[in-house]
């Protein structure tokens, strides 16, 4: 055999890398691991708004009867805050005026968490490295999954607004609206990047960007609830006031874009000056060895859900304080006719607290995502390798996932209880709203009882379907306000028997049953989790 003869010194010449080198391969690369993902969240999001305005035509034909709504709307409060005014009684209008903030919430929250996905998930299970070691540049994996978030919610915004051009609506109205939805949700897009440079973990990213998810809503819900100018702090209140179908305000998405656009560059800037795999704020180094407390799946769980559980816990605790506050300044400007005889209706009470249940049903939904995440870390762990280094002990496989599940139970309410002391001191009664908070953890642990079944019997969908599961319970919510399904499909979603319980007062029989619902499928997905190899594809 004859040796390869080198010519002696020549080097061969490197293969040029820029910053942004490779994107387009990670973009494909995205886009076929979350195909089916992606395309359910485009086509869903962008059916929701001609679904609202065909409900509306239905549900109001004639132009007395949506003054009437508009009038009703504009004296309630809680409408205000969580919606915004109605600025036209139009079929557009109020088709506008009721997917505005939830268009934006939803599309948002699956924003937040493919960003923080394809970014600080692929550097947490190594795969960032592995790409790294190709012709990639340092910012490619960033950019990759900037321009697929981005694209999606660009592909909604022209979908949806060719709907309604469809459906025979205004031109202006169809264009401002899809428009306003596409960029609120790149906002938060971007606020997932600058969230997946700062801290090393996935949950520490997600509860990040969540946290200023919920202050964003926070605040366009007291300037709108208000009428002060603090709903133009927020993305949700720039969104709401685009005044789609009535006098559309075209700069408002000047804003939108802008702040979107800061955040991609900070982004960008704050990963040029970290390590892969670090943040921008190092993790403590733990000891050599480990102690005795850690010597148990319980002990391993807490120790991997530490972080999230206590950045989300604190997130919230301040948020709550903040709302506090809020309702303590609103307390007159919501005594008047019209909301006393709405919270007479949900049940009685002081009104800063009804007014603190509507805006709670939300923040309940954001508490939902940061449970499923945790429940879904279980599968994270086998994916990664890591679940194996613990099973191959005197460790069972129920075990070990029982440790992950009573700290997303803990998690859960240790944020709920947070919040609602949080919100009782800022408002100076510490346990006024503490019940009403808590009351909401079954509704949170039935998803994780799904994510459980899922992870159990079908492990490589689980996260996706988890996610959409979510989607479509919040869908069904904002659907059902205008009667485009029935009671009983109402029913099916745990916020909304949470919520009418509360309103009702027969709290006990329906939280039992969420969390008889809750346990049943945890203990279904712990039996299939038996039945089946690790790390099963």
């Amino acid at each position: 055999m004859t040796a390869v003869q080198e010519r002696p010194g020549v080097v061969p010449a490197a293969l040029p890398r820029g910053p942004l080198t490779g994107a387009g391969v990670l973009v494909r690369l995205i886009l076929r691991r979350d195909r089916i993902a992606i395309t359910a969240w485009v086509v869903i999001m962008a059916v929701l708004p001609v679904l609202l305005a065909i409900a509306t035509e239905k549900g109001y034909p004639a132009e007395a009867d949506r003054l009437a709504f508009a009038a009703a709307s504009a004296a309630n409060p809680a409408e205000l805050a969580l919606r915004g005014p109605v600025f036209a009684p139009s079929v557009g209008a109020l088709a506008a005026w009721t997917f505005g903030s939830s268009g934006v919430l939803v599309g948002g929250i699956v924003s937040v968490l493919l960003l923080i996905r394809h970014t600080r998930g692929d550097e947490q299970a190594g795969r960032r490295e592995l790409v790294g070691a190709g012709v990639v540049g340092r910012h490619a994996p960033l950019a990759a999954a900037l321009a697929v978030v981005v694209a999606g919610n660009v592909v909604i915004a022209v979908l949806a607004a060719l709907g309604l051009l469809a459906h025979g609506l205004p031109v202006a109205g169809s264009i401002a609206l899809g428009s306003a939805i596409g960029a609120g949700a790149i906002v938060f897009t971007a606020v997932a990047a600058v969230a997946a440079q700062l801290v090393e973990g996935t949950g520490g990213a997600r509860g990040v960007a969540f946290v200023v998810f919920g202050v964003a809503f926070l605040l366009a819900a007291i300037g709108d609830g208000t009428g002060s100018g603090l709903v133009w702090a927020s993305p949700f209140g720039w969104v709401r006031h685009i005044q789609a179908f009535a006098a559309e305000r075209w700069w408002v998405l000047g804003p939108l874009l802008g702040t979107a656009a800061v955040l991609a560059a900070l982004a960008f800037a704050l990963s040029a000056r970290r390590d892969v795999g670090g943040g921008l704020f190092a993790a403590r180094p733990g000891p050599a060895h480990a102690g005795a407390a850690l010597r148990s799946p319980l002990a391993l769980a807490w120790r991997l859900h530490r972080a999230s559980v206590l950045s989300w816990a604190a997130g919230l605790t301040m948020l709550g304080l903040m709302l506090g506050f809020a309702m303590g300044s609103l307390g007159n400007q919501l005594d008047t006719p019209a909301f006393r005889a709405l919270a007479v209706t949900l049940g009685g009470g002081d009104v800063a607290a009804v007014f603190f249940r509507f805006v709670l049903y939300v923040l309940a939904q954001v508490v939902a995502a940061a449970t499923i995440a945790a429940a879904l870390r279980m599968r994270s762990q086998e994916t990664g390798g890591l679940a194996d280094a613990v099973l191959v002990l005197p460790v069972g496989r129920v075990r070990w996932a029982l440790g992950h599940l009573v700290i997303t139970a803990g998690g859960a309410a240790l944020t709920l209880l947070g919040l609602g002391l949080g919100a009782g001191i800022g408002y100076g009664a510490p346990f006024a709203v503490l019940g009403s908070t808590v009351a909401y953890l079954p509704a949170c642990l039935v998803f994780a009882g799904l994510a459980v079944v899922l992870v159990g019997w079908a492990p490589r969908v689980a996260v996706p379907v988890t996610w959409v599961l979510l989607a479509l319970a919040l869908i069904v919510d904002l659907l059902g306000e205008f009667k485009l399904v029935g009671a009983a499909v109402l029913q099916v979603s745990p916020f909304v028997r949470t919520l009418q319980s509360l309103g009702s007062g027969a709290v006990g029989p329906a939280l039992v049953l969420l969390t008889v619902v809750a346990v049943v499928l945890g203990a279904v997905g712990l039996a299939g989790l038996r039945r089946r190899d690790v790390d099963a594809a």
